[in-house]
């Protein structure tokens, strides 16, 4: 069922209404459905906000209503200043590699940070409205689930340079990793595949959950592959994107994955476009889906440099070290640009998990994480993205990452 409604500024025309109404505004206009304005959205600029905690029966809100509204607070100014990461324009305080620290977040000192709050106060106002208006307007749409790998470096000593591998080398000597430095070896000489060769396992693991082992415009499930093209640094030295079985493995997962590109660390404007040539020139397709290195969008800066370049999806809103909701939604929206006051092109995914959040917890506690972060998802019909990094899947490796790579698709947790 379609409800017709329509948008009016003219208060003469609104009084006169005898159907449903809503007014938006600072004060009631009569006996409408009404919800108070804070007037954040009526700015020009952006300032620094005070941010006062209370409830919405058992949600978290700020932007209190100081009278009478019918929604306690102004969700409107609310949802925007969240979503559009108002608070990443203002004055903070970096981590040590000049990220936005998730410890400044008002989710992290509001407590809300593994809620996607806008959607579950989305959820509740078109509740009430429901009621007001004696109707049932609902949306129906299937939680997706999306897997995304971050290839920092494809192998852990193949196709990487003499010094590279000298290090590996010495190092595992000096901490008396025999072991590791035998496997080196013998992976050098041919006679054993690399620890990190293991993208077979993964791509099973998705195609085992497709009809016919194909990805149809109906599947909820997905996995994508995110490959480093960028120049050799200090932060991004893994392998070369000269390296023809490099080049070789990106095409080879295309033929079954999505694939996208991962932006280097140290990325300007100049090498974003350098970056995004390579990823064409090798995949023999458009590119479309990107992610920033560990996460380092420096909001506004990284998601400008992108705007100019059309259809372009990205999935670097999200915290490596703490699982939750950076944006507090689990559904995609457009990047709105603050500085400019203009809503964009470029669609952002946001994920709820890196898996290097929760590596570190017994499998017990990966999966109750798991559980709490699919199950508010699910009341919202949202999209559940989680990302992980290619060496977490290292052949040999003490680790649950394939067990929760599994667990991560489960329909029931």
């Amino acid at each position: 069922m379609h409800q017709e409604f329509k948008f009016t500024t003219d208060v003469s025309e609104f009084v006169s209404h005898s159907g449903v109404k809503l007014s938006y505004g600072i004060k009631p206009l009569g006996e409408e459905f009404f919800i108070w304005s804070q007037g954040l959205l009526d700015e020009n600029g952006i300032d620094d906000h005070d941010i006062e905690f209370y409830k919405w029966d058992d949600l978290p809100m700020f932007f209190k209503a100081p009278e009478r509204s019918d929604v306690p607070f102004d969700v409107f100014s609310a949802s925007f200043y969240l979503i559009t990461r108002y608070e990443e324009y203002l004055p903070q305080v970096k981590d040590d590699i000049g990220r936005y620290s998730s410890k400044e977040s008002i989710a992290v000192q509001g407590e809300f940070i593994l809620l996607p709050l806008v959607d579950l106060w989305v959820k509740k106002l078109l509740g009430l409205l429901n009621r007001e208006s004696n109707t049932l307007i609902k949306k129906v749409q299937k939680v997706k689930t999306t897997v995304a790998i971050e290839v920092t470096s494809f192998f852990k000593y193949k196709s990487r340079g003499i010094v590279d591998n000298g290090h590996f080398f010495y190092g595992d000597l000096k901490r008396f990793k025999i072991r590791n430095a035998l496997t080196q070896i013998i992976v050098l000489l041919g006679f054993k595949t690399d620890p990190f060769q293991n993208y077979d396992l993964l791509i099973n693991t998705i195609r085992s959950r497709w009809q016919h082992g194909r990805k149809m415009a109906s599947s909820l499930d997905n996995m994508i592959f995110f490959f480093h093209l960028g120049n050799y640094n200090r932060v991004d030295n893994g392998i070369s994107f000269r390296s023809r079985k490099y080049r070789e493995a990106i095409k080879q997962i295309g033929d079954y994955l999505d694939i996208g590109l991962r932006y280097s660390f140290h990325c300007n404007d100049k090498e974003v476009k350098q970056q995004g040539k390579k990823f064409e020139e090798i995949s023999n397709r458009p590119l479309q889906k990107t992610m920033v290195a560990y996460s380092k969008i420096s909001t506004p800066g990284h998601y400008k440099r992108l705007v100019d370049l059309e259809k372009l999806e990205d999935y670097s809103m999200g915290y490596e070290s703490m699982p939750g909701f950076r944006a507090s939604t689990s559904h995609p929206f457009y990047f709105y640009d603050l500085d400019y006051e203009v809503q964009t092109p470029l669609l952002i995914y946001p994920y709820a998990l890196h898996y290097k959040s929760i590596s570190g917890k017994m499998l017990n506690g990966q999966k109750q994480i798991i559980q709490q972060l699919k199950r508010s998802i699910e009341q919202v019909s949202g999209h559940f993205i989680t990302m992980y990094d290619y060496a977490q899947f290292e052949q040999g490796l003490k680790s649950h990452a394939t067990t929760i790579l599994e667990y991560i698709y489960e329909k029931e947790v």
